[in-house]
């Protein structure tokens, strides 16, 4: 009997190991949903062997349901305003019309420019609608583009993995009711960690596909040029009066770095003063002394 549930333990633990590896992820939203060519064929052959098992009675489970089609929106706008507060509230508002929310914002107020970078997401139904009311008030469009991918098939593969997984777990649940000893016990449990965590990795990773196609991404980027910020517009005075305030700011911080390690001038001083006055009485006692006859 004992070897017997050695054997199917080994058994189980063999057809875990053929989809247990996980996809590496990049930057690019849709490319982090796409799987390897060698995982895509683990979920169905794994799932045919648990069903195989009379003893499972997670087989029924596995069966895919039909999954409507996953298509992930992403768009880019960068456009001129020539009133940047009037853009941000007329932004804030036709997002929240949309039902959308700022996923992340950045704002950068110089001498020469006002910019501001936000991530906005929003319901996939309202993509296009929101990507041409956000332009509507600009001065000038520099950059406008929008990409859909079909992730369908990563999700769907992904979910066969993980309903495999979940059938794989029952059948641990079933040999650990046969234990006849802790250790046992003890493997089959570490056996169930394992799949637990692979579960809750491959749900999670689901969620994430499923949150990406139902909120589109915006990568939204505006700005105000101030007058005169044009390479060609400053004239000489006006240029020199930039170089000299950047070259007055440059000499005041070299300044202000040099107070700022008087500590280690004080420091060199004195050492230099110790190593001079070292050489001065190894030179006297080197010199010759005069002995009268």
């Amino acid at each position: 009997m004992k070897h017997t549930f050695l054997f199917t333990l080994c058994a189980t633990a063999f057809l875990l190991t053929a989809c247990s590896r996980h996809n590496g992820t990049s930057a690019p939203i849709a490319q982090q949903l796409v799987l390897p060519e060698d995982e895509k064929a683990a979920p169905a052959a794994l799932e045919k062997e648990v069903a195989s098992d009379p003893g499972s009675e997670a087989s029924d489970n596995t069966a895919a349901l039909p999954i409507s089609q996953k298509i992930i929106k992403e768009g880019i706008l960068r456009f001129e305003t020539n009133d940047f507060e009037n853009a941000k509230k007329r932004i804030t508002d036709t997002v929240k019309k949309y039902g959308g929310y700022l996923a992340s914002e950045k704002e950068e107020n110089t001498r020469l420019r006002w910019q501001n970078q936000m991530v906005v997401k929003i319901p996939s139904a309202a993509f296009e609608q929101c990507m041409e009311s956000l332009t509507g008030g600009s001065s000038r469009v520099d950059e406008k583009s929008s990409t859909s991918t079909d992730v369908t098939d990563a999700y769907i593969d992904l979910d066969a993995r993980m309903k495999a997984r979940l059938a794989v777990e029952q059948r641990y649940v079933q040999i650990l009711q046969q234990a006849r000893n802790v250790k046992e016990i003890l493997e089959v449990e570490a056996q169930l960690k394992s799949i637990r965590e692979e579960i809750e990795s491959a749900k999670g990773r689901l969620q994430y596909m499923d949150h990406h196609v139902a909120y589109s991404t915006i990568n939204l980027e505006y700005y105000q040029q101030f007058a005169n910020t044009d390479p060609q517009s400053p004239g000489f005075f006006q240029r020199s009066w930039f170089a000299f305030a950047d070259g007055w700011n440059g000499l005041l911080s070299f300044a202000i770095g040099i107070l700022s390690g008087w500590p280690l001038m004080v420091g060199m001083v004195f050492l230099f003063i110790f190593i001079k006055r070292v050489i001065r009485r190894r030179k006297l006692r080197k010199a010759p002394t005069n002995v009268n006859p």
